[in-house]
C-alpha cells in the first residue's frame, strides 16, 4: 500500500492506495474528521490525482477512527466567516461533492460512525453507502439556525423521498444504522468497524475487477437519467450498449464467460 499526502494538509487528508482501489482518509479526530475549506480543497487537490491515474477503478471515502465518519463542517471555522466566506464555504463544498458524484470510476463512502451534516452530504455524493452498527446519520443543521448547503437537500429527497426527507431536515433528529437501511441510505451495514473495513475491501475489490469501460458506462445511466423522458432513457442506452459490445473488453468478458473462466479487463 502507498500513501499520498494533501499539500498542506500536516497529514490530516491522505489517499491509502492499494492495487487499483484508493482510499480517502480524513484524519482529523480531534474535530471528529470535520470538513473546513481547507480540507475540501486538500481533498480536491488528491481527486485530481486519482482522476490522472488509469490504475485506479475505484475509490472509497472514510473518517478515521472508530466514532466519526465526517461530523459535519467546521463549526470553529463556521463561526468566524465573514458573509464572503460563507458564500465560499458553499461553493468549495459544491465544487467538491459534485466532482465526486461525477467521477468515472465507482465510489464508495464507509461510514465508521457519525456521519452528519456535510458528512452525510460527502456519503450521498458517492455511489454506495456502507456503515458499521454505531453509525448515525442526519442533517442537524437546524439545531444552529443553519440549513443544509452543499445539495443535501437534492440528494436526500432523491435517495429516500421527500417525506422522510423531509422529517430528518425539519426535526434535526438523527437516524439509526437500521433505519438508514430500511430507507435505502445504507446499501450494507457491518456490526463493527473492523467488519466495515474488510467488507468495504471485499466490494472494493469485486469492483475494480469489473471492465473500466462498462462501469463508466453505468455511472453515465446513473447520472444522465434525471429530465430525460423514457424514450430519450431507452435511445441513450441502446446507444451505449452499441458502442460496448463492439469494445475489447466487452469481447474478453463473453468470452471468458462461454470459457467458464475470470476475465481480465483492460479498459479497451
Amino acid at each position: 500500500m502507498t500513501e499520498r499526502f494533501a499539500a498542506g494538509s500536516g497529514e490530516e487528508i491522505r489517499i491509502e492506495t492499494a492495487g487499483a482501489v484508493a482510499t480517502l482518509v480524513v484524519d482529523r479526530p480531534g474535530q471528529r474528521n470535520a470538513l473546513s475549506i481547507p480540507v475540501c480543497e486538500q481533498i480536491n487537490d488528491l481527486l485530481s490525482d486519482i482522476e490522472a491515474d488509469p490504475q485506479i477503478r475505484v475509490l472509497v471515502v472514510t473518517g478515521s477512527g472508530p466514532k466519526s465518519f465526517i461530523a459535519g463542517a467546521d463549526i470553529n471555522e463556521l463561526v468566524t466567516y465573514t458573509p464572503a466566506q460563507g458564500y465560499r464555504h458553499i461553493e468549495v463544498g459544491h465544487q467538491l461533492f459534485t466532482r465526486i458524484e461525477n467521477l468515472a470510476i465507482p465510489t464508495i463512502a464507509s461510514i465508521n460512525g457519525y456521519c452528519l451534516g456535510g458528512g452525510l452530504e460527502i456519503a450521498m455524493a458517492c455511489d454506495i453507502r456502507l456503515a458499521s452498527a454505531n453509525a448515525r446519520f442526519g442533517l442537524p443543521e437546524i439545531n444552529i439556525a443553519m440549513v443544509p448547503g452543499w445539495g443535501g437537500t437534492e440528494r436526500l429527497q432523491r435517495l429516500i423521498g421527500q417525506s422522510r426527507a423531509a422529517a430528518m431536515m425539519i426535526t434535526g433528529e438523527m437516524i439509526t444504522i437500521d433505519q438508514a437501511v430500511t430507507c435505502g441510505l445504507v446499501y450494507r451495514q457491518f456490526a463493527d468497524v473492523a467488519a466495515l473495513r474488510d467488507g468495504t475491501d471485499e466490494l472494493a475489490r469485486k469492483l475494480a475487477g469489473f471492465a473500466p469501460i462498462s462501469m463508466q458506462a453505468v455511472k453515465q445511466m446513473l447520472l444522465t437519467s434525471n429530465g430525460l423522458s423514457p424514450a430519450q432513457i431507452l435511445q441513450r442506452d441502446a446507444a451505449l450498449l452499441a458502442y460496448l459490445v463492439t469494445t475489447a473488453d466487452a469481447k474478453e468478458g463473453l468470452t471468458a464467460f462461454l470459457d467458464k473462466r475470470s476475465a481480465f479487463y483492460k479498459g479497451e
